[in-house]
């Protein structure tokens, strides 16, 4: 699982259930970089059943594009923030926009169908399938229910359709990602959960006025002898679902400077950490101002209805 804004969401590859939260994340990447994207650079993103859709052939026209009829049996579609009163002609409509993370919201309104930019060149959409929201199609038509347009299939294959320009002067593309929604992804014990968890810190040696992304994989052990594997596997998935990072720099030198400082704590507003579906926490450090030296980070994150905290985790800045 994954927070976002505050809310547990469940990625792609977590088993999401049609009934939950899932999001749906894009990263657009040229030549090594993540390509920055702004909002005449986005069309739209649509959710079909990849059973009726098996080739780009029976979704696309000759110039690459999703055709006016697949889009009107689309699932769902997310667009810009906005577009729907600019498209009509409300007064004072705003140019449609990106949404945030900091705008997303579990209740009905803009988060059921606009498209949030999370970084530069990395874009995300949430299909929320716990309450009835309102999509609408290219050609005008409202969808309620993310639920209700999933329910008829439930565990089946879909693929989510985004159609953006990867540079200003450049024609509209479209790039095509499978999801798989779940019906078993919910399970009952009838013990109370127990289970072991151990990180490891991939980075041992960092160069100075690098950028990199520290790595932190997290081993969790399901130690129930009376649960079944398979269920182990599905718990793993998804049990933890936030992090946070504390990293600490360490004073060898200096003995009229204090020993240790914190240079990153812990639920710092600018501090974004990720998660991949093998529970590695991944997050950005910037050396560009620190100097060589010994330094230690400290992962927290959440797990049921605990926080653990990781030993601390030596590296070094040369």
């Amino acid at each position: 699982m994954s927070v976002f804004n505050d809310e547990i969401v469940s990625e792609r590859n977590q088993r999401p259930s049609f009934n939950g939260r899932t999001i749906l994340r894009a990263y657009f990447m040229r030549d090594g970089q993540y390509v920055p994207l702004d909002n005449t650079q986005v069309s739209s993103v649509m959710l079909f059943p990849k059973t009726a859709n098996l080739s780009p052939n029976t979704l696309l026209n000759s110039s690459g594009l999703v055709t006016d009829d697949v889009a009107s049996n689309a699932v769902w579609r997310w667009t810009l923030g906005g577009w729907e009163d600019y498209q009509n002609g409300v007064p004072d409509s705003p140019i449609p926009d990106f949404l945030q993370a900091s705008d997303y919201s579990t209740e009905i309104g803009p988060s059921t169908s606009s498209i949030f930019e999370v970084d530069d060149g990395r874009l995300a959409v949430i299909l929320d399938g716990t309450i009835d929201g309102t999509s609408v199609l290219r050609d005008g038509v409202t969808i309620i229910s993310a639920n209700a347009q999933l329910s008829g299939e439930p565990a089946a294959e879909y693929i989510d359709v985004w159609t953006v320009k990867l540079c200003a002067g450049c024609e509209w593309q479209t790039f095509i990602n499978n999801t798989i929604f779940f019906q078993n992804n919910a399970v009952l014990l009838t013990e109370p959960l127990l289970f072991s968890t151990r990180e490891r810190l991939y980075n041992k040696r960092i160069e100075v006025g690098s950028i990199e992304k520290l790595k932190i994989g997290t081993e969790l052990t399901i130690e129930n002898k009376n649960i079944d594997d398979s269920i182990k596997n599905v718990l793993k998935d998804g049990l933890i679902t936030s992090g946070t990072v504390q990293i600490i720099r360490y004073n060898e030198s200096n003995k009229s400077q204090p020993a240790w400082v914190p240079i990153h704590v812990f639920d710092s507003v600018d501090e974004v950490v990720e998660i991949t579906s093998d529970n590695t926490f991944l997050f950005t450090f910037d050396t560009t101002s620190e100097s060589p030296g010994t330094y230690s980070i400290q992962v927290k994150y959440g797990i049921l209805d605990e926080t653990r905290l990781s030993p601390l985790m030596y590296f070094t800045i040369v």
